[in-house]
């Protein structure tokens, strides 16, 4: 697979070129002073659907309300298991 490098200013002035590229299965590698950031296509059937993603905001709202279990060994891991 190809990989170009390229800086965040050459990517800015020329998105739809370097985005068609990705498209077709070349590899951005864009620096932006010592950062380096990888841009690679997903395929389309990765996408999470709408229910998954629902399913996960509820997990992260539960998270952020304190609704969680805390497991620090392996027989309170086991006790939890045996409990669902």
């Amino acid at each position: 697979m190809n990989t170009i490098e390229l800086t965040t200013s050459e990517f800015r002035q020329n998105q739809k070129k370097f985005l068609d590229m990705a498209a077709q299965g070349v590899s951005l590698l864009i620096c932006r002073g010592k950062e380096l950031f990888l841009l690679n296509r997903v395929p389309a059937e990765h996408r999470l659907d709408e229910e998954t993603m629902r399913q996960i905001e509820a997990a992260r709202q539960q998270f952020r309300n304190g609704e969680t279990t805390t497991v620090n060994t392996p027989e309170e891991l086991d006790t939890f298991l045996k409990s669902l």
